[in-house]
């Protein structure tokens, strides 16, 4: 099984071919491809407005001397510790959910992991996850550059994320 570090880097590359400085088309940024949601969740930004739109027009609020989206994109460290910290509030959400309920079984030949569900929870939202578990696999929510949440759960089912998960 795979560990936490080589679910980071395997998810980094999938994201933006692991650079720091990336930035597509949505506003996601960094090597993660994180909007400004996660970035609240972690305690580094502060939205203007209630839509998450990844405009990034609201104030970074200078945690680990990040200070607006291009010092993050030029913090590998702060990216790699938002990321570490975003995993974890992603867990928080999946097992109030009730996701843990589902993991072990099988769906479309392969097996529901922690891993897997942090991955699908990265792509398209912790309950965005749980619409998928729920319909069996049939309900495969996409992201706007056409990725299934099904892609992401597969890819990522075996990574031991034991730091992660309780």
């Amino acid at each position: 099984m795979k560990s936490l570090e080589d679910f980071m880097n395997d998810l980094g590359a999938r994201e933006s071919g692991g650079n720091y400085k990336a930035f597509n088309k949505f506003g996601y940024a960094g090597k993660y491809q994180m909007g400004e949601a996660a970035l609240i969740d972690c305690g580094y930004y502060k939205k203007d407005s209630k839509i998450y739109n990844n405009d990034w027009s609201g104030n970074f609020l200078g945690k680990d001397g990040i200070y607006s989206i291009n010092d993050f994109l030029n913090s590998p460290k702060a990216q790699e510790k938002v990321q570490l910290e975003f995993l974890r509030c992603q867990w928080k959400y999946l097992k109030a959910l009730g996701v843990k309920k589902y993991i072990g079984n099988f769906i479309n030949g392969y097996k529901i992991t922690n891993s897997a569900t942090l991955a699908g929870a990265h792509l398209k939202g912790a309950s965005s996850v749980l619409v998928y578990l729920k319909s069996s696999g049939k309900n495969k929510l996409k992201d706007g550059f056409g990725t299934s949440i099904e892609e992401y759960m597969k890819k990522f089912a075996d990574y031991d994320v034991s730091q992660i998960c309780d």
